[in-house]
């Protein structure tokens, strides 16, 4: 390698030589010739300008005396020759052409150089000179070059050759040194090992880079304890997240175990984390079908399902227990739980309560049965009526004295002439009492006014028929609501009276002012709707939509009032199947999808899609169909549930990498609880102090028992108080403190580096600690000794010593 690099630079030094020679020879050619040609140019200037070309023959004949001169001519102006020179042996027809101005004045060629210099006088051109060299001159010393540098190339190799042959020893050895220690390195994995540096050459370049990298791989094992504390900074972020979930979350090992029972489940269900077998979990937790009757079997719960590989998606529950003795609706989901190879591992399921949205869609449903069925009474009555005043004139008086309502006619100034029975029911007066007196004197004092008033606005704008309600006073001083048509009595443009029907409302007025305080109780559960509310009439367009349905999908109630739903709210790829379901339900009374919790994507005001739990109930209301959508924005449990799985992994692979790491550290590591019981701790701790963690018996850690502790000097008692170990326990933070470690049983001693860490909860209480121990007895006797070699070679060489 040393050859061929020698050899190498010697060539490039050597073409460089050659090139500098030929370029020196190149510029020195080109001042000589440009000198020569600038000279005739000045001594033909006269020549030229007397057009006397013997002169300026004679001047060219004087460059016989130049061997490499070829030929030389005197072009005038205008390019045409005026004087000539040809050495003998050349070509005497060779021409040249005029140059141009901004050619260059001299031009090499493989085996000529030509030069060119303008004649001029009072600073105006009057002729050229042009001049032709041959280079022979410069191919011999290209050749001596050459020759000289071949010569030169041998020699620099055989002398590299032989001075490579002679350092050759100088460094196979360490080289055989550095394979030496690799072996060993090998073979103990003692990473704390060095190469001997010795020099700056390659190789001790190699043996640094090489002590680097122990070096790395040293500071690798200090990060192993780091890499403890964030996989538990991990295992309490997800702690965290799951007990802070507002869903349910469940799971169980593959032997029907529960591992995980967070607050929320408990909530939901009424009952924490018990340990009983999968056979009783429907018994003990009151696991019913949504029929809320009949209890499921233990087979049919999502948990055990997904336990044997199945996924399920939604499934309706009743839950009632000693706890949640009215029970609660819930829907569930669970999956298998898999390892790398597809074994399952477990199983997780989450749920949510359901039973404010099933109470209601109840309550909606319920009251518009009684809405339906009032209306479907009352349009009943009326159309009875209208057909029976049609049948025939003749039971007009019989219909008018037998009917519920009261009928009464009056003269213009509203004073009765006829009324019929029905009114000592409606008033309490009879037929006779009310005769002759105005019909005004039955309203209730405060509406009297407003009554006259609607009457006169009658009178004056000669309205045909009227329809107004107002209270009146009854014989006993009640109070009822009556509803009261009018309609004017005319001969010929001039009104003589009234004919009126009055019915009595009060039951009426009374419902619809409790469907009025139904109807805003409804109203608030349908604003304070944690999800989104949206109402659609068989057409599939909105009629209703709450505030949550606002901030869900970004449309205000204006901008969706009257529209298709699918349109605004649903995907592309989802809207014609889903509305074709609706219509279907329309024409069947069936569709899968109806009074079913379905997830699909929707669709917001800004066009993007997120995941949404979709359910419609249907109802229906003076014999068409409404629906009630109910929808909930899931793109976030979503998002926590893939982020669960993902956590739930990486949880897994850290415990498995935590593992390897600890067996593999060349630090021992030791973790207490509070009552300094081991926790965990690796081969190396139980290598460095003799103590390890016992699977079945804690083992309490307490060195000042088995050791004698000191401070480096070897005398001073270290205090057992000041571990770090025992000050992580008090929340305080120690780097590498030297302690020496004395056994009275064996008379050894051990000189160790000890850090200690403090592992605190989410309140910032210390739960456990964590301790590093580097032994470091060795690296200290090597010290010694280093220090001992250092003074005796100071002293053999001449120095003095510093010691007094």
């Amino acid at each position: 390698m040393q050859v061929f690099t020698s050899a190498f630079v010697l060539g490039i030094c050597i073409a460089a030589f050659v090139i500098i020679n030929i370029k020196g020879f190149k510029d020195r050619k080109v001042v000589s010739s440009t000198a020569i040609a600038q000279v005739i140019g000045f001594n033909s200037a006269s020549a030229i300008d007397f057009l006397d070309n013997a002169a300026a023959e004679k001047i060219l004949s004087e460059l016989k005396v130049q061997n490499d001169i070829l030929n030389a001519v005197i072009l005038d102006k205008n390019g045409k020759a005026f004087a000539s020179y040809t050495k003998p042996g050349s070509d005497p027809t060779y021409k040249f052409s005029v140059p141009e101005m901004n050619q260059n004045k001299s031009l090499f060629t493989s085996q000529h150089l030509f030069v060119y210099s303008e004649i001029k006088k009072d600073n105006e051109t009057i002729g050229y000179v042009c001049i032709r060299f041959e280079l022979t001159e410069l191919s011999r010393i290209k050749m001596d070059v050459l020759s000289l540098g071949v010569i030169l190339l041998l020699l620099g190799i055989g002398l590299a050759f032989l001075i490579a042959m002679i350092i050759k020893k100088y460094i196979s050895k360490p080289i055989l040194n550095l394979i030496d220690i690799t072996q060993k390195i090998k073979e103990t994995a003692d990473y704390k090992i060095r190469m001997t540096v010795e020099g700056k050459d390659e190789i001790s370049v190699l043996a640094s880079g090489f002590n680097d990298m122990l070096e790395n791989i040293e500071k690798r094992d200090n990060e192993v304890a780091k890499s403890k504390g964030q996989l538990d900074e991990q295992n309490t972020l997800l702690q965290s997240v799951i007990q802070n979930m507002g869903d349910g979350l469940v799971v169980s090992d593959e032997n029907g175990k529960f591992i995980i029972w967070n607050p929320a489940s408990e909530k939901i269900i009424g009952i924490g984390l018990l340990d009983i077998p999968e056979e009783k979990w429907a018994d003990t937790y009151g696991v019913y079908w949504p029929d809320t009757k009949i209890r499921m079997n233990t087979n049919d719960l999502p948990l055990v399902k997904a336990i044997h590989g199945e996924d399920v998606d939604d499934m309706e529950l009743f839950i009632q227990n000693y706890r949640k003795t009215e029970g609660n609706f819930v829907i569930m989901s669970a999956r298998p739980l898999k390892d790398s190879t597809g074994k399952i591992t477990g199983a997780v399921a989450v749920f949510h309560d359901i039973t404010e949205r099933k109470n209601s869609e109840n309550l909606i449903k319920k009251l518009n049965e009684e809405l339906e069925k009032k209306v479907t009474e009352r349009t009943a009555q009326l159309a009875e009526a209208i057909e029976t005043l049609q049948t025939s004139e003749e039971k007009y008086r019989e219909i008018v004295e037998n009917t519920s309502d009261v009928v009464h006619t009056t003269d213009y100034k509203g004073n009765v002439t006829y009324i019929n029975p029905a009114c000592e029911k409606l008033t309490g007066y009879t037929q006779k009492e009310l005769t002759g007196t105005n019909i005004s004197d039955l309203v209730a004092p405060e509406w009297r006014e407003r009554v006259n008033e609607f009457y006169l606005n009658q009178f004056k704008h000669k309205i045909d028929e009227t329809l107004f309600a107002f209270p009146i006073i009854t014989k006993s001083r009640t109070q009822k609501w009556v509803e009261q048509t009018v309609k004017q009595l005319r001969e010929g443009n001039r009104i003589t009276g009234h004919k009126s029907i009055m019915r009595d409302i009060t039951d009426r007025k009374t419902a619809e002012q409790k469907l009025k305080e139904s109807e805003g109780q409804l109203q608030t559960i349908f604003n304070e709707a944690p999800d989104a509310l949206i109402v659609i009439n068989e057409e599939g367009n909105i009629i209703r939509w709450n505030p949550k349905a606002e901030k869900i999908f970004g449309w205000s109630l204006a901008e969706v009032l009257g529209k298709p739903m699918t349109d605004l709210i649903i995907p592309e790829q989802h809207r014609e199947s889903l509305a074709k379901e609706f219509k279907t339900f329309v024409l069947t009374g069936k569709s899968p999808i109806i009074n079913k919790t379905i997830q699909i994507t929707g669709l917001n005001k800004n066009g993007l899609e997120f995941d949404i739990e979709f359910t419609a109930s249907p109802a229906r209301i003076l014999g068409s169909y409404i629906f009630i959508a109910f929808i909930k924005d899931i793109s976030e449990s979503k998002k926590m549930e893939n982020q669960k799985i993902e956590a739930d992994r990486l949880v897994r692979q850290n415990e498995l990498k935590l593992k390897l790491i600890l067996e593999n550290i060349g630090e021992g590591i030791i973790v207490t609880d509070t009552q300094k019981r081991i926790v965990l701790s690796n081969h190396m701790a139980e290598e460095i102090i003799g103590i390890k963690q016992d699977s079945e018996i804690p083992t309490t850690l307490d060195w000042s028992a088995e050791y004698e502790l000191y401070y480096p000097d070897e005398k001073t008692i270290f205090p057992a108080q000041n571990l770090p170990l025992d000050k992580a326990l008090r929340g305080e933070s120690t780097d590498d403190v030297e302690i020496i470690i004395a056994n009275p049983e064996t008379n050894t001693k051990k000189r160790v580096l000890i850090s200690g860490r403090p592992i605190v909860d989410e309140n910032n209480y210390v739960i456990a600690a964590v301790a590093n121990i580097k032994d470091i007895t060795s690296y200290k006797q090597l010290e010694v000794a280093l220090e001992e070699s250092e003074k005796k070679y100071r002293k053999l060489i001449g120095f003095k010593s510093d010691e007094k």
